[in-house]
């Protein structure tokens, strides 16, 4: 894991390296949204998020150096729950969605003190599905023909971590 990993708000100054990365076709293609995202709808995605305070858009840096990005939506905030979405730039070293992982769950039990983390993975999404496996997640669900991207219809597979899980996991 890499070490010294930080989370910072996403800036509009960083608006434009992150859709470079969101629009990479090895990122885009897992993505729900697939078509090459324009900057005018980048922006606005950005004010809708950066308006909403139950979004949180994270930057996630080794040594001050962006290499991924995570957006945990509050979805009840009585029951603590949210979900979360990731991707890492193209250009990140290995380990590095480890260390994305790792600091993104510290600061959702830790900081957000959620109880509950959930997340989804496209079917053919193998790589997505073993690092929420390996970071502790337990898949709840497998939607069949879930969603559809324009052109064909995908299972969608959904995992949950609870606050009581990644601890017992981090020996806390």
């Amino acid at each position: 894991m890499m070490h010294s990993t930080t989370l910072r708000p996403l800036r509009e100054d960083d608006l434009a390296m992150l859709l470079r990365w969101r629009n990479a076709p090895e990122v885009r293609r897992h993505m729900y949204t697939q078509h090459e995202i324009s900057e005018a709808e980048h922006r606005a995605w950005f004010q809708r998020s950066h308006d909403n305070p139950n979004r949180h858009l994270l930057l996630v840096e080794q040594k001050g150096q962006p290499f991924g990005f995570v957006n945990i939506q509050l979805l009840d905030n009585e029951a603590q729950r949210g979900e979360w979405g990731f991707y890492l730039s193209p250009e990140a070293i290995q380990g590095s969605g480890q260390a994305l992982g790792f600091t993104a769950l510290e600061h959702a039990f830790d900081v957000l003190k959620l109880h509950k983390l959930c997340g989804e993975a496209l079917f053919g999404n193998k790589r997505s599905q073993r690092f929420h496996e390996r970071l502790g997640f337990i898949q709840e669900s497998h939607l069949r023909d879930h969603h559809f991207d324009g052109h064909t219809y995908h299972d969608v597979i959904g995992y949950g971590l609870l606050h009581s899980e990644w601890h017992a996991c981090q020996g806390v």
